[in-house]
Order: C-alpha cells, then structure tokens, then sequence
C-alpha cells in the first residue's frame, strides 16, 4: 500500500484526484490534502513523510516550489498542474512526472507505476538532460490562428492580434484594426501558448499584448487600470497582485 499526500488548491481537483486514485489498480490511500504553500511546509515539516505526493504547481498563496526550499523532501512527487512552462523545475526536484490538466487515468497510472519503482532523483538525470537540451532550442510559440469567418476560415497573424478576451466561457480574438472573432481555445491554453515576451495575462478575462496598451492609471491602493486598443471594452482594473506582476513586465528591457 502506498501513503500519498496531495498539495493541491481546488477542492474538486483534489476530488477528482482522489476518485481516480480509488480506481487505479495500486493500492492508493490518500492521508492527506494540503491547500497551500504554509500548510504544507507544517506538515511535512512535522510529519513522517508520504511513500508519494501529488503537487499542484500554483497554489493560494504561492508557487509550490517554495516548498522545497524550506523542507528536505525525499518521497516522489508527481506534478499536476495547467501549466506547461514549469517542466524543467519540476525535474530538477523530486519530480518524477509531469501531468497537466485535465488529468487522464492512463497517465496518471504510469506515473504512479514509474513512483513504484522509483529510487532516487539520480534516475532521472537522463530526463533532466534532455529537457535542458531542449529548453536550449528556441522555445516555438503560436504564431497564428485559423478563425471561422460565415462560410471560409481567415488566417490570422499573431502579430496583428491586440488582445483576447473571455466572455460567458467564449474566448475572442480582438485585432488591431477592431475585429473579432470566437477561437476554440482557453486563456489559459492561450497563456500557455503566447509569447510571453509580447502577451501577457493581466485579469481573468483579458490576455493583451504590449502593443495593445494605451493608458495606465495607477489607483490609490496600488492597483493599475488599464486601457486597451481598440477601445471596444471598458479600462480594465488589475488586482493588487496582479498589477505588480504587470509593472515589472511592463519594465523589462526589450518592452
């Protein structure tokens, strides 16, 4: 039987996570679920460590790398996140494998059988090679969508996109010159997608690109508002956190 622990911040991923593991062919018993960064430094910190952990990437109150940093940590965490960007890091700890959401169950079985025979963070050397030779490429990002346009399909150069925006689950494709366009993606899938040197997440709702920004006013609690261009949107007020993010994209040379 194997003792597994899962770090993760949303309640119906950790359910999911704990259903598929009740079905999965290992005997899986999961003793505990941790919501943040804290939290989960306490407890293990204070507890005998898991023979396997399940580690979301992002959690409430920080990135869960944090972790390491603070707590020896020698069981074989398996990383399930939305987010692609943070593979190398994840290796370079005890990561032994990489989901990313939505989880599927024959994924998430070779990862537990590769945990099962797993010995130390030396195995994974070869891994952690090849991904630094990787990584050493160019990273390839979208360069253009096809949009369904009445009865043809436009293709659409990145470099003439202003912004995407997220109404009532549709995303939209806003161009330079004003129009807009429904694309079969997530901003999330967008975020992951985008050059991040150009475009960048600034709301749950809006992923802009630098060329995009008109105006920036900065409110009394340090938060940022934002106009965009073209104007077919009301400025856009940025959380706190949010807007610090912001600021130093906006500052970084090349921009």
């Amino acid at each position: 039987m194997l003792n597994a622990l899962i770090i993760e911040d949303e309640l119906p991923n950790i359910q999911r996570l704990e259903k598929m593991l009740s079905k999965s062919s290992y005997d899986i018993t999961v003793i505990k679920s941790i919501q943040t960064v804290k939290d989960s430094m306490k407890w293990l910190g204070e507890n005998k460590q898991p023979d396997l952990i399940f580690m979301d990437i992002m959690l409430t109150d920080g990135i869960s790398f944090e972790i390491f940093e603070h707590v020896d940590i020698a069981a074989p965490v398996i990383f399930v996140t939305a987010y692609d960007e943070y593979a190398l890091k994840a290796f370079e700890v005890n990561g032994i494998d990489y989901l990313l959401k939505p989880l599927e169950s024959e994924k998430l079985e070779k990862s537990i059988r590769k945990a099962i025979g797993y010995r130390s963070l030396d195995d994974n050397i070869g891994i952690i090679s090849l991904m630094k030779k990787m990584q050493t490429n160019q990273r390839i990002y979208r360069s253009r969508f096809l949009v369904s346009y009445r009865d043809r399909f436009l293709s659409i150069l990145v470099d003439d996109v202003a912004y995407f925006i997220s109404e009532n689950r549709i995303t939209y494709l806003i161009m330079k010159d004003s129009q807009r366009y429904v694309i079969d993606a997530t901003l999330e899938v967008l975020d992951a997608e985008l050059d991040p040197e150009v475009f960048i997440r600034i709301s749950r709702q809006f992923i802009v690109s630098f060329g995009s920004i008109e105006s920036i006013y900065q409110l009394f609690n340090s938060q940022l508002k934002i106009s965009l261009k073209p104007q077919l949107y009301e400025p856009v007020t940025l959380s706190r956190d949010r807007s610090s993010i912001v600021k130093k994209w906006l500052d970084k040379p090349g921009n």
